[in-house]
């Protein structure tokens, strides 16, 4: 059975000859065209995975591409074990330090350290370097309600500390600990049995 557009003219009755021209042009053409393209995107994407994301945002190159994530860094701090919340969104029992700079130690920094039993607190206020004055109190979701006592009169000031504007410090010194256990031995009373 032969096709009704065998024996019609036009585009589809063309010769044997030019078919096969045409054939072989459109083949070389597609394969350049395929080729170009793959080595295209291949220099595109060496040039992305060469290169910091930022540069990309300075030389004005697309948003879509800006949108990418950037490379994830390594951080040595974020491979130790940090508490998480317990069931009522509260820190777990432990020590804790809090700065106004992320670096501990760092001079005209506040800091405090503390220890949580059971949703109360008792620690240090401290400048490095300076005198620290103890507290003691509670925590609640995100803030310390404490009592600061006054190193030189021994007098108390309620004073409430909103942890969400401190950084955690992981690492506690020793000489953290070491004010830390002054505050404990000197206040421990004031908080009951513990």
């Amino acid at each position: 059975m032969t096709s009704r557009f065998s024996h019609k003219p036009g585009l589809l009755n063309i010769s044997k000859k030019y078919s096969q021209k045409w054939a072989g042009c459109l083949l070389h053409k597609s394969f350049r065209l395929i080729l170009t393209l793959g080595l295209a995107a291949i220099a595109i994407y060496l040039t992305i995975t060469s290169l910091n994301l930022s540069e990309f945002k300075a030389a004005g190159i697309p948003k879509a591409i800006a949108l990418l994530p950037q490379p994830a860094k390594f951080d040595p701090e974020s491979s130790k074990t940090k508490p998480t919340k317990d069931a009522n969104g509260l820190l777990p029992d432990g020590i804790y330090l809090y700065g106004q700079s992320p670096q501990p130690d760092q001079v005209e920094n506040e800091y405090f350290v503390f220890e949580l039993r059971q949703g109360k607190i008792i620690g240090a206020f401290y400048l490095p370097r300076s005198a620290f004055y103890c507290f003691y109190g509670i925590l609640t979701l995100t803030k310390l309600d404490v009592k600061v006592i006054d190193s030189f009169d021994g007098s108390s000031s309620p004073y409430s500390v909103n942890l969400q504007n401190y950084h955690r410090i992981l690492r506690v010194s020793n000489n953290d600990r070491r004010i830390l256990g002054v505050c404990k031995n000197t206040y421990q009373r004031q908080l009951g049995d513990r």
